[in-house]
Formats: C-alpha cells, sequence, structure tokens
C-alpha cells in the first residue's frame, strides 16, 4: 500500500488525467486540416496536429523547469558555501 502510494501523487495522478483527456480530445478529431507555413502547405489529421503540439509543450516545459531547477540548485550551493565560509572565521575569531 505504500508503494501505490509512492507511486500515485497527486501531480502524477493530474497529469494522467489530462493526457487521457489530450487523447480522448485527439481521437475525436480525426478530420483532415491543412496546415501552411510560408512556402508550403500540408493537410494531415488534426489527430496528428494535437498530439505533435502537445509534445512539443512538453518538451519545452520540461527543460524549461530543467533549467530552472539548475539554477535553483546552484544558488543554494553558493549561499551555503557563503554560511560556511561565514561560519568558519566566526570559529577562527573565538578561538583567537
Amino acid at each position: 500500500m505504500e508503494k501505490l502510494k509512492e507511486l500515485l501523487t497527486p501531480k502524477r495522478v493530474i497529469a494522467i488525467l489530462v493526457l487521457i483527456a489530450i487523447i480522448v480530445f485527439a481521437f475525436q478529431n480525426l478530420n483532415l486540416v491543412e496546415l501552411s507555413f510560408i512556402f508550403f502547405s500540408i493537410k494531415i489529421p488534426l489527430l496528428f496536429l494535437i498530439l505533435i503540439m502537445f509534445a512539443v509543450g512538453v518538451f519545452l516545459g520540461w527543460t524549461y523547469k530543467k533549467g530552472d531547477a539548475k539554477k535553483a540548485i546552484k544558488n543554494i550551493q553558493s549561499e551555503t558555501q557563503k554560511e560556511i565560509s561565514n561560519l568558519q572565521s566566526q570559529i577562527e575569531d573565538l578561538k583567537k
């Protein structure tokens, strides 16, 4: 039961529900649409367009979030190093 609680976090449950909703929505839109871009145009099923745009959005969100996490980790590391230096200098002052 604990393993199931770890696996089904609220964030994952919401992500699964959104994914199911996107898939249902996409499969209800099977008609062809014309996609035009500068010099060319193609006809593709709206299903593919929806799924591709969703995948692009997930990828961009993931890369943006990953960059934010790296930045936060660097900030925390630098702040921690400053605190350690500060504490070491205070210890040295107390020893004198």
